[in-house]
C-alpha cells in the first residue's frame, strides 16, 4: 500500500504548482485540480451539482488562493466553499448578485473578503466561524442574514462605503465585543449605524427583548406529557443557582456526573454560576426508583426552582436535556429571562436511538468524533455506531496485527476526490471515547465488517481470501468480490483475534458484524474456491453454483457468533440481508435496504429476534435532504427528506407485541464517501437526527408542522453556537 500511495504522489506532483488560469474547472485535468494551490477562473462558471463550484470545493483540496474577479457569475452557491479549511484568499467575481447560505462556513483560513457593491443579498451563515478572517468589506448595501459574520473571532475591521446602513439581521456579527472590531462608515453615517439594527452591536451590547419560556414552542422530543401551570409566576434564570442532589443512601455518588453536566449546561446557558446554599434557584436532582422505565424522568419547575427524577440517572441526565432546552426558549439568545412552573413526565417509546458514523471511508479525528457526542445527547440520542473497517481502510489500532493500520489506514482518493485518506485510533482513544460518551449516556459500539468490505484487510492478509490474491485498497464505492474464505482456517484466527481486542476496548454489550451486500455478486468468488467446496461437501451442500453460497455465509457467522456470545457475552449485530434465511437467537439485525423492511421484520418476528430500523428512504443521512444538497454526488444517490425521517414508524404499522418483543430502535446512517469534512457529518446529519430522535422518544408523536414550528429554536441555537446544519426543509 505504501508503494501505491507513492506512485500516486508522484503521479500527482508532476502537475503544475504555480497559479493556473483557467476559463472553467473542466479545462483542468483531475490531477491539475488535486495538487492546484492557485486557481483563476475566467469563464462562465456553473453552480449545478457537478459544477465548477463543486469541483472547487471538493477536488482542489490543497487551494489556498481562488480568483473569480473577472468570472461570469452571478451566485455563489450554498455551501459553495463549506469547511475548506485550508482556504486563505478569495476574489469574489466583479458581477456577484448572492453568496448563498453558509456559502463559506467554517473556512477558518480565510484571511478577508471584499463583498462586490453588485451583490444584494448575503446568506444566513455565509461567513460563519471564519475565525481567521481580520477585514470585511461591503462595498454596497446587501441584505445580511442570520449569523452571516458570526463568530468571527479574529476580526478587527469592517468597512462598509453604505451611507445608508445595510439591512442586517440582530445576530448577523454575533460574537462581536463592542469597542474591539473597528466600524468603518462613511463620515456622517455613524448615528445611523449606532441606531441599526445588527449594527448597534458594534457600538454598545444590544438590547434584545425580555422572554419567558414557552416549553411547548421549543422541546424536541416532544415530552409525553407536559403541562404549565396556568396564571402562576414565573421565576428569573439569571441568578445563582444552587444544585442539590438528592441520592439513596447506599450510593450518595450515584448523580455525581449528572451535577457536573448540569453545572456545565447552566454555566453554557447563563454563564457564570454561583452554587451558593444561602441564594439563588434550587435545581434538585434525584432517583425515583418508582418510575417505569430506565430512561423515564420527570421535570418540576415550581415557585422554589427545578425537580428532575429519574429511574437512573441516565433518565436525570435527560431531564437536565430537557432543561436545556427550557432555558433555551426561541433560540434567539443564549437563554430566556424567565421560565414557567410547569409539569413534565416522560419516558422514551425506544431505547436505542443511534446514529452510524464512517471514520472508513473518510477518517474522523478523534476530537471532532467526540465533540459529536454532546450535540447528538442533546436530543436524546444515545448511541454511535462505530463503522471502523471497510474496502477503504482499517480504522482500528490491534496489537496483534499492526500492520493492519500501519499499512491499511491510508490511501489516495475516493472516486474522483485525489487526495490522501489516512488515519486511525488507537485502542486508548477508543477507552477515552468510551468514557467521554458515557458521561452523556452514549453508547459507543463498534462494528468490524464480514465477510465483505474487508478489502483493507485483505490487503495486508491476502491469505484471507479464497484465491489469496493480492489487492490493494479500494478508492471507489461499490461492492468488492474480494471476500473473505469461510473454509480457510486462518479467517477464523484473525477474527477471533481481532474480536479478541474489540471486545476488551469497547464495554457495550453490542459488537456489529456488517454482512451487508457479500452477494452481489460477490459471494461467486466462493464458487470456485476449493476450500469453500470442501466445507460445503462438509456442511452436506451438494449444488455446485452459487445458489447455495450463502450457507457458507451463515456458517461463518454462527461461528463468530457462538464466539461473541459465549465467550466474551457480546450481542452480534448485522445487516439484514434477504439471503439470511435464519437469524440467530439473540442477534440483533438491521433493516436497512429501501424498500425491504416488511421482509426484514418478517424474518425478525419468524426468528424471535431483535431489529433496528434505519430503512434508507427514511435513515440514510449521507443521501442529500433535497435535490440538490450536499452532497453533491459522485454517484448516485435519492433524496432522504427531513419529512421522510419524521414521517418513519418505529412499529412500522404492526402492534404492540411487535414493540415490546421485536423492535430494538431507530438508527440514522452516515456513510462517508462523500462526507469530506467533520462539519459535513453535522450538516447531513441535522436537521433530519434531531427528526429521528423524535420519532424514535415521542409516541404519538406531533404533526410535522408542528414539528417544524420547534425545530425553529432548536436551529437558531445550532446557527449560534455555530453549528452547521442542511436549511433545505
Amino acid at each position: 500500500m505504501k508503494r501505491i500511495l507513492l506512485m500516486s504522489a508522484a503521479a500527482m506532483a508532476s502537475a503544475a504548482l504555480s497559479a493556473q488560469t483557467v476559463k472553467t474547472m473542466s479545462d483542468l485535468k483531475p490531477e491539475q485540480k488535486s495538487m492546484a494551490i492557485s486557481l483563476k477562473l475566467t469563464g462562465r462558471l456553473s453552480a449545478e451539482p457537478k459544477g465548477d463550484y463543486r469541483q472547487m470545493r471538493d477536488l482542489c483540496f490543497q487551494v489556498r488562493t481562488i480568483d473569480l474577479g473577472d468570472a461570469q457569475s452571478t451566485e455563489i452557491p450554498k455551501n459553495a466553499f463549506h469547511s475548506r479549511h485550508q482556504l486563505q484568499n478569495i476574489i469574489l467575481p466583479k458581477a456577484l448578485k448572492t453568496i448563498g447560505t453558509q456559502a463559506f462556513f467554517a473556512c477558518d483560513k480565510l484571511q478577508a473578503v471584499t463583498i462586490p457593491a453588485s451583490v444584494d443579498t448575503i446568506g444566513a451563515a455565509a461567513f460563519s466561524g471564519c475565525k481567521s478572517m481580520t477585514e470585511v468589506t461591503i462595498e454596497g448595501a446587501p441584505v445580511i442574514g442570520e449569523y452571516a459574520f458570526a463568530r468571527l473571532s479574529g476580526l478587527t475591521t469592517v468597512r462598509v462605503n453604505s451611507m445608508t446602513p445595510p439591512k442586517a439581521s440582530v445576530s448577523s456579527f454575533y460574537g462581536i465585543v463592542p469597542g474591539s472590531v473597528k466600524l468603518v462608515v462613511p463620515k456622517g453615517s455613524e448615528k445611523a449605524y449606532m441606531k441599526a439594527a445588527g449594527w448597534s452591536c458594534f457600538y454598545a451590547e444590544p438590547r434584545l427583548a425580555s422572554e419567558v419560556s414557552d416549553p411547548r414552542q421549543c422541546l424536541i422530543p416532544m415530552p409525553q406529557e407536559l403541562s404549565v401551570k396556568k396564571g402562576a409566576k414565573t421565576f428569573n434564570v439569571h441568578t445563582a443557582w444552587h444544585i442539590v442532589v438528592t441520592a439513596a443512601d447506599d450510593n450518595a455518588n450515584a448523580l455525581d456526573n449528572e451535577k457536573e453536566r448540569a453545572r456545565e449546561m447552566l454555566s453554557n446557558r447563563i454563564g457564570n454560576i454561583v452554587n451558593s446554599r444561602q441564594r439563588g434557584v434550587r435545581l434538585v436532582l434525584g432517583i425515583d426508583p418508582t418510575l417505569a422505565d430506565d430512561e423515564a424522568y420527570t421535570m418540576v419547575v415550581d415557585s422554589k426552582g427545578v425537580c428532575i427524577k429519574g429511574k437512573t440517572p441516565r433518565g436525570v441526565f435527560w431531564g437536565l436535556m430537557t432543561l436545556d432546552q427550557v432555558l433555551r426558549g426561541s433560540g434567539n439568545k443564549e437563554c430566556v429571562d424567565a421560565i414557567p412552573q410547569l409539569t413534565i413526565k416522560d419516558t422514551p417509546r425506544t431505547h436505542v436511538r443511534e446514529l452510524m458514523v464512517d471514520p472508513a471511508r473518510t477518517f474522523i479525528p478523534i476530537d471532532e468524533l467526540k465533540a459529536f457526542v454532546p450535540e447528538m445527547a442533546r436530543y436524546k440520542l444515545n448511541a454511535i455506531h462505530l463503522h471502523l473497517v471497510d474496502d477503504q481502510a482499517w480504522r482500528i489500532e490491534i496489537k496483534k496485527y499492526p500492520q493492519l493500520t500501519e499499512q491499511a489506514s491510508m490511501r489516495w482518493g475516493q472516486d474522483d476526490l485525489l487526495m490522501p485518506y489516512k488515519g486511525y485510533y488507537t485502542q486508548e482513544q477508543m477507552r477515552d471515547l468510551v468514557e467521554y460518551a458515557a458521561k452523556y449516556h452514549v453508547e459507543i459500539i463498534p462494528e468490524i465488517e464480514m465477510p465483505g468490505y474487508e478489502v483493507a484487510a485483505i490487503s495486508v492478509f491476502p491469505e484471507l481470501t479464497c484465491h489469496q490474491r493480492q489487492v490493494p485498497i479500494r478508492t471507489t464505492c461499490g461492492v468488492s468480490n474480494e471476500l473473505l474464505c469461510p473454509g480457510n482456517a486462518f479467517t477464523y484466527e484473525f477474527l477471533g483475534n481481532v474480536f479478541q481486542e474489540i471486545a476488551n476496548i469497547f464495554p457495550s454489550k453490542y459488537i456489529h458484524l456488517g454482512g451487508d451486500e457479500a452477494g452481489n455478486p460477490a459471494l461467486d468468488c466462493w464458487t470456485d474456491c476449493p476450500k469453500c467446496q470442501a466445507l460445503k461437501r462438509q456442511l452436506g451442500i451438494t449444488t455446485i453454483d452459487r445458489s447455495e453460497n450463502w450457507k457458507l455465509q451463515g456458517y461463518l457467522f454462527d461461528r463468530i457468533i457462538g464466539l461473541l456470545r459465549d465467550t466474551y457475552n457480546k450481542t452480534p449485530m448485522f445487516w439484514y440481508e434477504t439471503d439470511f434465511k435464519k437469524i440467530q437467537p439473540g442477534c440483533v439485525t438491521f433493516a436497512w435496504r429501501d424498500g425491504l423492511t416488511d421482509k426484514a421484520l418478517e424474518a425478525a418476528v419468524n426468528n424471535n429476534a431483535r431489529i433496528m430500523l434505519c430503512p434508507g428512504e427514511h435513515c440514510y443521512f449521507d443521501y442529500p435532504m433535497a435535490k440538490g444538497d450536499m452532497p453533491e454526488v459522485n454517484w448516485g444517490m435519492p433524496v432522504t427528506s427531513l419529512e421522510a425521517t419524521y414521517s418513519i414508524d418505529p412499529s412500522w404499522g404492526r402492534d404492540q407485541s411487535f414493540e415490546d418483543n421485536n423492535l430494538f430502535g431507530v438508527a440514522g446512517t452516515l456513510w462517508s464517501e462523500c462526507i469530506t469534512s467533520p462539519e459535513r457529518i453535522y450538516y447531513q446529519a441535522y436537521p433530519r437526527a434531531i427528526a429521528l430522535a423524535e420519532a424514535g422518544w415521542t409516541r404519538n408523536k406531533p404533526s410535522y408542522g408542528n414539528f417544524l414550528v420547534r425545530l425553529k429554536p432548536t436551529a437558531k441555537d445550532m446557527m449560534r453556537r455555530g453549528v452547521t446544519y442542511s436549511l433545505e426543509y
